[in-house]
């Protein structure tokens, strides 16, 4: 899938119209800010393949739709892909494991 399928999708899902000229510009920032938010690489470009998951796409298209309803100010739909983008990046996250960085403890003595 490349960056402007997810695009595409996230618009789609909002519903709205003449997305080409006026939101395109946001679409790598969107995307990139929302890969970086889940752990994944960023693109570069929107004909750059995303290769990821059925259930990371979806987190993902969620996501870009709640940055894309926010800029648009349409505070309905961006309450509605708020709580569906967070509800999916926790199923997601809860997959993956992070490491801590933690300084050693002492044991006994001193």
């Amino acid at each position: 899938m490349s960056g402007y399928d997810i695009f595409k999708r996230a618009v789609l899902r909002l519903g709205f119209a003449d997305y080409e000229n006026r939101l395109s510009s946001k679409a790598i920032e969107f995307i990139n800010q929302i890969c970086l938010d889940l752990k994944l690489n960023t693109i570069k470009s929107l004909n750059e393949k995303v290769e990821i998951s059925d259930e990371l796409c979806e987190a993902v298209c969620c996501g870009v739709a709640m940055l894309l309803s926010f800029s648009e100010g349409d505070s309905e739909k961006n309450k509605l892909y708020c709580d569906l983008y967070n509800s999916k990046r926790a199923s997601v996250l809860s997959k993956v494991c992070f490491v801590e960085d933690t300084l050693p403890k002492m044991s006994g003595g001193f």
